[in-house]
């Protein structure tokens, strides 16, 4: 505990600013975890909501390729901040809306403007935490993320059951607006790459070059199908079990209590063990949970299956963005982060559309899928013949 406290107090200030309004930010994303549910109470059928999600993560292409140039280009703090604020104008668009065909396409540009500031907020986080302080920064962000997400579904899932939808969208937007006051006026702006070396192409030169990146950025492919799956079928399958709403939002908090309590501990442990083993292990327990379901659908199967993902999670992502950012230049963090960025929409997009669609029609060969799918994340990732960063 002495070496944890340690690093804790060489993080630099600007980097809790950016912890504090990430976790205003991340406590009312209370729209996403319910989208799929908003949907299809607007009458429309589960596979036409699975394509208007898939919508949204198919923005996240667009966020991803001008957020990671935005980033490196014009810096950190203004990209969060035009992301943020255009991002509550977007919400409230799609609270308005009904059809999915609508939907869809509102929730396509929700997603391209609301995931732009990812690739800027993890890259500054490179450029102002010291290498040997990363891993720890980063289970710290993520600790202010759960601690969000482990009051804020609980939080939505009050409101949708005893209000309206409309409220979800009015708070998620209200704290990115949030958000983006403070990144604008608070936050540096980091460092910044010159025109002529900004582009996609240089980056690319170097991301094809880079094996163990494009290793990681498949595994991430597959990860993000499992991930989805918490926001989309997970609340679908509470409902098909005749399970009350208001609890499928205490379940999803479960996750976020747990990396409250465990992660940072946990990350200060598994950073003396091997990168790529790490991962490999939390990939396979992530995807292998959702066979839970095969068993039961009751509300203790929800339960132990959200405490076996979240351990899978805990151990991963404990590690995975220190280990991304050990990976990249320092003059490409925002576009390699980007460019990662393309793997989550892509497992996002294909998970939201296909994987809602086999839900509706045979829920376990879903489940087993994603079981698949981690074995596949973790085998990227270990078969890669590379030296270990430090």
């Amino acid at each position: 505990m002495a070496a944890l406290r340690h690093q804790l107090r060489h993080l630099p200030r600007p980097f809790w600013v950016l912890v504090g309004a990430t976790f205003v930010n991340r406590f009312g994303v209370f729209v996403v975890p319910f989208l799929a549910l908003f949907i299809t109470r607007n009458g429309n059928t589960t596979t036409q909501a699975g394509y208007a999600v898939a919508a949204y993560s198919l923005g996240g292409f667009a966020a991803a390729w001008l957020g990671g140039w935005l980033a490196d280009r014009l810096g950190r703090n203004v990209t969060m901040a035009v992301s943020a604020l255009g991002g509550a104008v977007c919400m409230m668009a799609v609270s308005q809306a009904v059809d999915w065909r609508t939907l869809a396409v509102l929730a396509f540009i929700t997603g391209a403007v609301n995931e732009a500031g990812h690739p800027a907020s993890a890259a500054l986080v490179q450029d102002i935490v010291a290498p040997e302080h990363r891993v720890v920064a980063f289970a710290v962000q993520r600790f202010a993320i759960n601690l969000a997400w482990s009051l804020g579904p609980a939080t939505a899932g009050l409101l949708a059951a005893h209000t309206s939808f409309f409220w979800l969208f009015v708070v998620d937007a209200a704290t990115s607006a949030f958000f983006g006051v403070i990144a604008w006026l608070f936050l540096p702006r980091g460092r910044r790459t010159e025109a002529s070396q900004a582009g996609w192409g240089h980056a690319w030169v170097s991301i094809r070059q880079n094996k163990p990146f494009l290793a990681l950025f498949g595994a991430c492919v597959c990860t993000a199908w499992i991930f989805r799956q918490t926001n989309t079928t997970f609340a679908l399958h509470f409902e098909r079990n005749e399970l009350p709403i208001d609890w499928c939002g205490y379940v999803l908090a479960l996750n976020g209590v747990m990396i409250c309590l465990f992660e940072v501990p946990l990350a200060n442990v598994l950073r003396r063990l091997p990168v790529r083993g790490v991962l490999a292990a939390g990939y396979i327990l992530m995807g292998a949970s959702f066979l839970v379901f095969q068993s039961s659908g009751a509300l203790m199967a929800f339960v132990f299956m959200m405490v076996l993902f979240t351990i899978g999670e805990m151990t991963a992502f404990s590690r995975q963005q220190a280990y991304a950012a050990s990976l990249a230049p320092e003059d490409m963090r925002g576009r390699y982060v980007g460019f990662l960025g393309f793997a989550w929409c892509a497992g996002n997009t294909a998970s939201s559309a296909l994987g809602m669609a086999i839900f509706d029609h045979h829920p376990g060969t879903l489940w087993v899928i994603n079981a698949c799918l981690g074995i596949v994340a973790a085998f990227l990732i270990v078969s890669r013949s590379h030296q270990e960063p430090a």
